[in-house]
Parts: structure tokens; C-alpha cells; sequence
């Protein structure tokens, strides 16, 4: 899939990436955190967010599944490798608010290499993962006298939304960076074959991302 990209500016200039000429910065139309910088799809809800976290070491990774309730722990005997998946790990179950919930079966990390000379000596990971969005049908409701919160039985659906998230682990610094491209596929519940034209555009989008991410000015993450 081809891309019209456009060289953009993150955190004052101390980063660039590589992005799509048809996104909206966000904060032109909201206040975004200092730590974020957002985009959005103009003609569809999929969002990319960069994001600088604080980074995770195994004595605070201790992360509940909002599905299963399984622990993901590291330990300190446990290899970087695992520590990092479970970082990968913890910081997207740390977006999702109940009644969302991660899809446990679609959670998928593997190691990558970023591009960029700056970055590409930093340990780099890329997750996949599908968000559960459950919601009363509304339309299904009002054929019933009874206020939603009253009927025993109210019909609900659950929509996905096709999650990628880049994390790069920067220990010198203390920082976790995250990208993350989301795909709410709620607007394509009746257009399969264009959520899935969405989805890919994403894919693309991350590629491009992870070639072109590049940090010009280290001080944004403090002193190593």
C-alpha cells in the first residue's frame, strides 16, 4: 500500500517521523498531554499516539489481564527478553478501561530493530492486540418499555478495535517510548472488507514509523 507521507515534528522538534499527509494533529483540536503527541484519521476513528513512559523494570511489572486475571510477572532471574515482552505487555493493558477487555488469544510481541542509527540500539518491540468493546444496543432496547438498566436481558454486542504498538526500551534514560496505532472497527460493523482496508493502511502506517522514528535531541529524556 502506498503512503503520501510528510516529514512531522514530535516534542518541539527533539523527534521526527514519517507520517501520512491526511492525519490531524490533535492537539490543534484538544489539549494533549505534555508526555503525548496525537494524530487522528480525518475520515475514520484510527488514531496514532507517541507516547514517553517511565520505564519498567521486573520489580514494578506486575500486570493483571483485564480477561483472565492472570499475573504476567517478570522476575530478576527471568531473561531482558522476557522483561521486555512483559513491559510490551503491561504498558497496552494499561490503556484498556473496563468494560473493555483484551482479547488474551490475540496478544502477540516480537522483537524488531528500528531503523534509525539513533534508535536502533535500543531493544524495540512490537505487539499486536484486540480490544473488546461491549455495548448495549440501544436501537434493540427501546423496543421495550423498561429502561436498559431495568431489562434482565438487554442486547449487547461487542466491537473490536485491531491495536499495534511499538515500544522501545531506553534504560539509560529511564523510558519506556510507545507508539500506538488503534483501529476502532465499531464504523465498519457493516463495511467488513473496509475495516480491513483500514486495518492495513495501520500496518503500513507503523512500518513506516518504525523506519523513520529518529530522535534529534536526546535531552527531551533527560540525562543518561
Amino acid at each position: 500500500m502506498s503512503l503520501t507521507s510528510t516529514t512531522c515534528d514530535l516534542y518541539g522538534g527533539a523527534m521526527t517521523v514519517s507520517l501520512p499527509t491526511d492525519l490531524v494533529d490533535a492537539s490543534n483540536l484538544r489539549q494533549i498531554p505534555d508526555h503525548q503527541e496525537v494524530f487522528l484519521r480525518k475520515n475514520a476513528l484510527t488514531s496514532i499516539i507517541f507516547e514517553i513512559n517511565e520505564y519498567q523494570t521486573s520489580d514494578h511489572i506486575t500486570t493483571a489481564t483485564p480477561t483472565t486475571g492472570t499475573q504476567i510477572s517478570t522476575s530478576t532471574t527471568a531473561s531482558t527478553h522476557t522483561q521486555d515482552e512483559a513491559a510490551a505487555t503491561h504498558h497496552l493493558i494499561d490503556i484498556i478501561q473496563p468494560p473493555d477487555s483484551l482479547a488474551s488469544s490475540s496478544l502477540k510481541t516480537m522483537a524488531i530493530t528500528i531503523t534509525q542509527s539513533s534508535l536502533n540500539k535500543f531493544p524495540a518491540y512490537h505487539t499486536t492486540a484486540t480490544i473488546i468493546t461491549p455495548e448495549v444496543d440501544l436501537r434493540a432496547a427501546h423496543q421495550s418499555a423498561l429502561p436498559v438498566t431495568w431489562q434482565s436481558n438487554p442486547v449487547q454486542r461487542e466491537y473490536e478495535t485491531k491495536t499495534q504498538q511499538l515500544l522501545v526500551r531506553m534504560k539509560d534514560y529511564g523510558v519506556d517510548f510507545c507508539v500506538r496505532v488503534d483501529v476502532p472497527l465499531k464504523e465498519f460493523v457493516d463495511d467488513v472488507e473496509g475495516g480491513e482496508k483500514e486495518v492495513k493502511w495501520a500496518e503500513e502506517v507503523m512500518r513506516r514509523i518504525v523506519e523513520t522514528v529518529d530522535v534529534k535531541n536526546f535531552g527531551l529524556f533527560g540525562e543518561e
